[in-house]
């Protein structure tokens, strides 16, 4: 038996809308399958630093002041590495000396990259941090730390640029009066940039991890 005109057209209707609907299903198809092949093949994450990060980074303030080896010692010169800031002082029996531990911790795990940091220990009590003095006080701490000094002027402009608190605190040590001050380390990268800060129960793992990052960074 013949197709009528209409059962003709019927079944062209009925054709065009299933091609429709499998079109539809294919485009859909490529569709989740570029959005699951994005998902498994797009390029790792930024790093998420430990620290308090610091967006967008702020150029380090320069500062010229005396190594412990009685060199001057200027911040601009050191472009090209990560530093490693910390604002303390000799006679510290907690944080500073903890803070220093740390460091020299970090500096054993870079190994043969720990050239490529600087690790800076900058006092907050110049009238007795004196040259000599952190000479003597350092090498507790394997090497590899710079000790900076200055005058009274020097330091006061370097600890207002950092933002650092410090304040004589009368105390019942040997050595005489404490002082209260600020406990961060800054971390500045190759560009010279202060990138992140970390407080004073940072790990040292945590420091690490962002120090190679900072190393590797383009």
């Amino acid at each position: 038996m013949s197709e009528t005109t209409d059962q003709v057209s019927t079944r062209l209707q009925l054709s065009t809308g299933r091609l429709r609907i499998y079109t539809a299903l294919f485009l859909s198809v490529l569709v989740m399958g570029a959005i699951l092949g994005l998902a498994l093949f797009r390029p790792e994450s930024a790093h998420t630093f430990q620290g308090s990060t610091i967006d967008p980074p702020t150029p380090a303030a320069n500062f010229s002041l005396t190594s412990h080896n009685g060199e001057v010692y200027r911040l601009e010169d050191q472009r090209g590495k990560v530093l490693l800031l910390f604002f303390g002082y000799t006679n510290c029996p907690d944080v500073c000396p903890t803070t220093l531990a740390e460091f020299s911790q970090i500096r054993q795990k870079l190994g043969e990259r720990a050239g490529e940091v600087e690790f800076l220990f900058l006092t907050v009590d110049p009238k007795r941090d004196t040259v000599q003095r952190l000479k003597d006080y350092l090498p507790v701490f394997g090497g590899g730390i710079t000790g900076l000094t200055g005058n009274q002027s020097e330091m006061e402009a370097v600890w207002q640029a950092y933002g650092v608190f410090r304040a004589e605190v009368d105390g019942d040590s040997p050595a005489g009066y404490l002082m209260d001050h600020s406990s961060r380390v800054y971390a500045i990268d190759r560009q010279g940039r202060i990138r992140v800060t970390y407080m004073f129960a940072s790990t040292p793992e945590a420091m690490y991890q962002d120090i190679l990052y900072l190393l590797d960074e383009n």
